[in-house]
């Protein structure tokens, strides 16, 4: 413990704390904050924090907030991608597919069957409902896939991603009956 008076070793942190003890610490929890909901992916959210912790007087956490801002704007552009095309709409929800992330890929998948009701676009799009807990729904997008392509039904059957719908009864009814082969 240093005794007051004694300036042995001055350290800039100490005298930053110093001359803006009050400031900095409101700054840093503000700053640690926005640092949460940015790596909660809620930019939106943290942008008004990470400005306010860019008024502080504290010069590192202010430039590490501006920073923080540029790639919150920047992830927040890139969030909504332009697909103009089923095809596009399509491969972006099986990207968040592979990446478990099936709410996201549902408004995609509803896009790309709305404009294109292909029978792959519409396994996927009962992949999607299935593993959000929409049984009626999936049962529903897997019966309209099976008759736009008959051999989507043994790709559900096998396909590791369709496994816990199999257990399903609606789901298992309409991969019951078989389909002659052509």
């Amino acid at each position: 413990m240093k005794k007051p008076g004694k300036t042995s070793k001055p350290t800039s942190q100490a005298s930053s704390q110093k001359s803006a003890s009050a400031p900095a610490r409101p700054q840093a929890e503000v700053f640690s904050e926005a640092m949460r909901l940015f790596w909660a992916s809620q930019y939106e959210r943290a942008i008004p924090l990470f400005e306010q912790a860019a008024q502080g007087r504290d010069l590192s956490i202010a430039e590490s907030a501006n920073m923080h801002i540029r790639m919150c704007r920047r992830r927040l552009e890139s969030a909504q991608p332009d697909l103009k095309t089923p095809e596009q709409q399509h491969l972006y929800a099986v990207s968040l597919i592979n990446e478990q992330r099936f709410q996201d890929a549902l408004p995609w998948l509803r896009k790309a069957v709305a404009a294109d009701p292909r029978g792959d676009y519409q396994y996927s799009l009962a992949l999607a409902l299935g593993r959000t807990g929409q049984i009626a729904d999936a049962a529903e997008a897997l019966k309209s896939a099976l008759e736009a392509d008959g051999g989507l039904r043994n790709i559900a059957r096998n396909d590791p991603d369709f496994a816990p719908l199999l257990g399903d009864p609606a789901i298992r009814q309409v991969l019951e009956p078989s389909e002659p082969v052509s």
